[in-house]
């Protein structure tokens, strides 16, 4: 099996195909695989030089010894992918002359080597999720991460006669708004914000670099939480749609980070009538319910009543049971328990707070609050959070169900998780829909039982 992607990452790499002859074998061998003797004819040299090059590329990694069949006593040799990209970085921090580099290579990869169309994915983003049409006017808050979606939106918008107002926000302006500005600063950007809110039909907050940067401030938080009334104020009496991105679009160059964004803008690639078709057709199942018991063979078990049904179809429908607010990428059944009403114990491989990942989390939940927690990694995180959130930092706030069908398991931002089809996530802490600002935990749980409870 050869890999669609190797970055060479190591100076170890780098002088391995620094020779031409190296870098000539190496393009042969990701063309078709060959013996020692085979390239020495192709490249009319010595048998012995051949080896003692291929030996080169093979302790380096970037080639690979294969079985091409049974009792041929000749060794074959075959490149480890297809393609091969350097990262500039070379494990360094990456500056800004590297990020719009590899952005580059990561564009002509989605591209070239996985026909993965941007342009094509934003215009359906724009017309089929959002449902926008032309004249209307879209508004979204993004910082440095999340720009490649940005910029392709902003630039179908336009072609489809969309208005864009884009606020931008990265992780300096948002550390120097929460640490820096005084308190009439800190209220006038939120003022304006309200005011350019009130004159848009779309608001889409992609600023993931929020988690990031934490809002000690008691006076702020005041400010803020005011702020953030008006906000949900206004869009409901405008019926203005929100669109909310939890993951970031990671410009460093390695494999897993174009696994990532490849499975990423996969899952974006949809057909948006047949999430929605799909979703809606599974709620059917669930909507009288009245309590739910969740289980998996590893030991999760839940039970809870069910207040309400909310769906994340992946678009803005008429559908009965649609949310308010849609997810990029889209797909999910929340469900909503009654005050009190869930209990039981949690336990996966991962979750997910603050951008961090938890292994091997646990809690138990009784009576609606989270009463024991654990994890193998980041605990002190789960404890700050809780600690931010006040008298709601242990509450469950949902349990979900995940739906979208082009979206992968491997490979995926962990915020991404609760969208997986079939996935079950607990969430809890405080969620906001309005500026990302929300203080959760969410521990995602597969291979589950769902039954409805008479």
């Amino acid at each position: 099996m050869i890999d669609n992607i190797f970055v060479i990452n190591t100076h170890e790499q780098i002088q391995a195909i620094s020779s031409k002859l190296k870098f000539r074998i190496l393009n042969e061998l990701i063309l078709n695989p060959a013996t020692c003797q085979q390239l020495s004819n192709i490249f009319n040299i010595s048998k012995q030089k051949v080896h003692y090059n291929l030996k080169s590329l093979l302790d380096s990694g970037l080639i690979q010894v294969v079985d091409i069949a049974q009792g041929n006593k000749e060794v074959y040799y075959r490149a480890k992918a297809r393609n091969y990209v350097i990262d500039f970085s070379l494990g360094a921090d990456q500056d800004d002359d590297i990020k719009p580099h590899n952005r580059q290579i990561i564009d002509k990869i989605l591209k070239s080597d996985n026909n993965i169309d941007l342009s094509k994915i934003a215009v359906n983003l724009l017309k089929n999720s959002l449902k926008m049409k032309s004249h209307e006017k879209l508004l979204i808050v993004s910082g440095e991460y999340n720009m490649p979606l940005v910029k392709k939106i902003i630039a179908e918008a336009s072609r489809l006669q969309i208005g864009v107002t884009l606020l931008y926000r990265d992780i300096q302006i948002l550390k120097a708004k929460h640490n820096e500005y005084s308190l009439a600063a800190f209220k006038c950007d939120y003022d304006r914000f309200n005011q350019l809110l009130a004159e848009h039909n779309v608001y889409m907050y992609l600023n993931g670099e929020l988690r990031y940067i934490p809002l000690d401030d008691p006076d702020k938080i005041r400010i803020q939480h005011k702020a953030l009334d008006k906000s949900r104020e206004i869009l409901r009496s405008k019926k203005i749609k929100i669109v909310m991105m939890e993951g970031l679009i990671n410009h460093n160059l390695s494999e897993e980070n174009l696994l990532s964004e490849i499975n990423f803008w996969r899952s974006l690639d949809i057909d948006y009538n047949k999430l929605a078709s799909e979703t809606d057709e599974l709620v059917k199942k669930y909507k009288d319910a009245k309590k739910i018991l969740i289980e998996t063979d590893d030991g999760s078990h839940l039970t809870f009543e069910v207040q309400n049904i909310l769906c994340d179809y992946g678009s803005f429908t008429d559908l009965t049971h649609q949310s308010s607010t849609i997810n990029i990428p889209g797909g999910e059944i929340l469900f909503i328990p009654k005050p009190k009403s869930i209990s039981g114990t949690v336990k996966a491989s991962t979750g997910f707070i603050l951008g961090e990942i938890l292994k091997n989390p646990y809690m138990k939940i009784e009576n609606g609050d989270v009463t024991e927690y654990s994890s193998d990694t980041n605990q002190e995180l789960v404890t700050k959070t809780v600690a931010q959130a006040g008298s709601n930092g242990r509450k469950v706030s949902f349990v979900s169900l995940g739906t979208n069908f082009n979206m992968k398991k491997k490979n995926i931002d962990p915020s991404y998780i609760t969208k997986i089809k079939g996935v079950v996530t607990i969430g809890w802490g405080v969620h906001d829909g309005v500026d990302g600002g929300s203080v959760n935990c969410q521990i995602p749980i597969e291979n589950t039982h769902i039954s409805i409870i008479p």
